[in-house]
């Protein structure tokens, strides 16, 4: 070697001198910073007058024993790691870029997010959280967690796993600002410590759930357009994987295999999910088979996560067809019948198979099932085939009245803590519910007060449920408040005035003037009139007593819809 380069090399950090490369700085070289190396000098004279064939190597096998900023090595699939007997490896592949060594996780990134932090989620997880996502159980959660500090890989995906933790198991109260900011930062954090997909990187489920678990903090923070890439990012590794051949995923052991395809059907689920929120096109179909049974997986996440998968099963490929299309597709009084029925299920054979699941996986699947009778509803209503004479409940104007007063019985007897752990999904369905019947009431009258009283009361239970989710963003809050004023001018407070009511004349209220507000005030009086002439005839009721009564009965909905209105319209 020339004194040149004998010079340069002299120069040279350690991890250059072992890798055989170009040197360039002093204290911290570019190669080192661009790797994520530990860059460190040592004299040079000493290794040197060692003299002994293969110390270097030796000595560089020892530093990476003891250096946490190394990654365990990799065993195959079929062999465990430190005593833990998986299917798995707990630890990412490294990644060979332009034909060179492997590299080493990044060891510069240092977080304020310690691994004690992580760890304490682990049990809200396993409660809010494993349920309805059931893929990455908890044992390898804790063993990713003992690996995050040096494998990049893995630390990015734990932070994906906090934010989506404390998403779904941060509500009321407990869902502050500060948490709010959290779930942020460490989705953050795992979006920008991700690494790209090079040509040797290797996809693998932790991954494709990271993408899930970052979908799933975007969906709660209004983020829609993103939290749709990043579900086409896991649906994308999904593929890559193969879970929907059935003979590539033979060769794995039954609970891997079982895992991978709650994995596929869990993406099925959210895509679909989207594909009627945001009106886009689902690229997956149905997997070939539900999810095989686990002897490893608890028998009632098993349970609970295939009933799901059969609800949303009913939103096949002429459902959205349909859904997508302006003009309502291929939707007839037929088909509505048809998927009603499907929706309506066995229900002796749907008692057993509930009989064993907790009220948080009752809850999804009660809200979820009366979701998507809406949206069949919804589907009559836009061809016109819904009638307010029909004998048919799923072809009545009146359903979603009929709606409320089942989901009001179904929800009265759930926590909100079973229902809010469901996140930003469940507050849309419940929204979607909720504005359905708020139409019904403004455009299809009830035949008497009475009942008017009490589709409002039902009514008005649903709309101080929905309103008080955290995860409601200001647009749909807007809109319930907007239908909920609108109910309310439809019902101004009536005053007894000799013979006849009379609408008050207050600030809130239309002039004198106003041919609309004359109109409002002869049909409102019009109408008390008629409704106590019907009371009186028959009743034994003086006519008289009958008009205040109905009096009464409109000025108690005036009232509840005036609280409701001055009570939303201040948050």
């Amino acid at each position: 070697m020339d004194q040149p380069a004998q010079k340069r090399v002299s120069k040279a950090c350690d991890a250059c001198k072992r890798r055989k490369v170009r040197c360039n700085g002093q204290e911290h070289c570019q190669q080192c910073a661009h790797l994520g190396l530990r860059c460190i000098y040592s004299p040079s004279g000493k290794q040197r007058a060692q003299g002994k064939r293969g110390h270097i190597i030796s000595e560089f096998r020892n530093q990476a024993a003891n250096s946490i900023t190394i990654s365990p090595p990799i065993l195959p699939a079929h062999q465990g790691q430190h005593g833990f007997q998986t299917t798995y490896s707990p630890i990412s592949p490294t990644v060979e870029r332009n034909g060179g060594e492997a590299l080493s996780p990044a060891s510069s990134f240092t977080s304020k997010y310690s691994k004690t932090f992580f760890l304490e989620l682990i049990p809200d997880y396993v409660k809010g959280v494993y349920p309805v996502q059931p893929v990455i159980a908890e044992h390898e959660l804790r063993q990713y967690i003992h690996f995050m500090e040096t494998d990049q890989d893995v630390r990015s995906f734990v932070y994906a796993f906090g934010g989506c933790t404390l998403n779904l198991t941060r509500y009321g109260d407990r869902r502050t600002i500060e948490v709010v900011k959290t779930i942020e930062n460490l989705m953050d954090y795992s979006i920008e410590s991700m690494r790209p997909a090079h040509k040797h990187f290797q996809f693998s489920v932790m991954r494709a759930m990271q993408s899930m678990f970052i979908h799933n903090c975007l969906m709660s923070l209004q983020g829609s357009d993103s939290a749709f890439f990043y579900m086409r990012d896991a649906i994308s590794i999904i593929q890559l994987l193969r879970i929907d051949n059935a003979e590539t995923v033979a060769s794995l052991s039954p609970p891997e295999r079982s895992r991978r395809q709650r994995l596929y059907w869990q993406a099925y689920i959210h895509e679909r999910f989207l594909a009627i929120l945001d009106y886009r096109r689902a690229i997956l179909p149905p997997l070939y088979t539900l999810p095989e049974d686990d002897p490893t997986l608890p028998i009632q996440v098993h349970e609970g996560f295939n009933q799901i998968i059969k609800l949303f099963r009913l939103l096949d490929t002429e459902f959205l067809n349909s859904w997508l299309d302006s003009q309502g597709g291929s939707v007839t009084s037929t088909w509505v019948e048809a998927k009603s029925r499907e929706l309506e299920g066995d229900p002796e054979a749907d008692a057993r198979e509930l009989a064993n699941l907790s009220m948080m996986q009752l809850a999804d699947l009660t809200i979820t099932r009366e979701w998507l009778r809406t949206l069949v509803w919804r589907l009559a209503m836009s061809q016109t085939l819904l009638s307010s004479r029909s004998s048919k409940e799923c072809l009545s104007l009146l359903f979603p009245v009929r709606l409320s007063q089942t989901l009001r019985q179904q929800v009265s007897r759930m926590s909100r803590q079973d229902i809010e752990v469901h996140g930003s999904s469940i507050t849309q369905k419940l929204f979607e519910i909720t504005d359905t019947i708020s139409d019904v009431l403004i455009h299809v009258p009830a035949a008497t007060l009475e009942e008017t009283a009490l589709r409002i009361d039902d009514f008005l239970f649903i709309l101080d449920f929905v309103m008080l989710f955290p995860q409601l963003d200001q647009m749909r809050r807007g809109i319930l408040l907007e239908k909920l004023e609108r109910l309310q001018t439809m019902f101004p407070e009536a005053l007894s005035n000799a013979s006849s009511p009379n609408l008050p004349l207050d600030r809130h209220s239309p002039g004198t003037n106003d041919p609309w507000y004359q109109v409002t005030q002869s049909k409102m009086a019009a109408a008390i009139e008629d409704m106590a002439d019907g009371m009186g005839q028959g009743s034994g009721v003086p006519r008289e007593e009958a008009r205040v009564g109905q009096l009464a009965t409109w000025n108690d909905i005036s009232r509840r819809l005036s609280m409701q209105v001055a009570t939303f319209g201040d948050t």
